[in-house]
């Protein structure tokens, strides 16, 4: 039991970590590379889902060629 409370004691001891100041111009940095980041990621959704759809609708036309053709 002894030990425990030592042990539990010697946590409640431990220093808490201090943490560095960020400097002025890394919060810009962040937030203007999160918003570039989005920006990357919509042209890359939107390039996506016309190759996608492109996909999809050569499907049909094919399958309505085909069928034209009486195959």
């Amino acid at each position: 039991m002894k030990r425990i409370k030592a042990l539990f004691l010697s946590v409640l001891a431990l220093p808490v970590v201090a943490h560095a100041t960020v400097p002025t111009g890394v919060e810009t940095v962040f937030t203007s590379a999160a918003t570039d980041f989005g920006t990357i990621v919509g042209y890359g959704w939107t390039l996506f889902l016309v190759i996608v759809g492109g996909l999809i609708l050569f499907g049909i036309v094919k399958k309505v060629i085909s069928r034209s053709a009486g195959r």
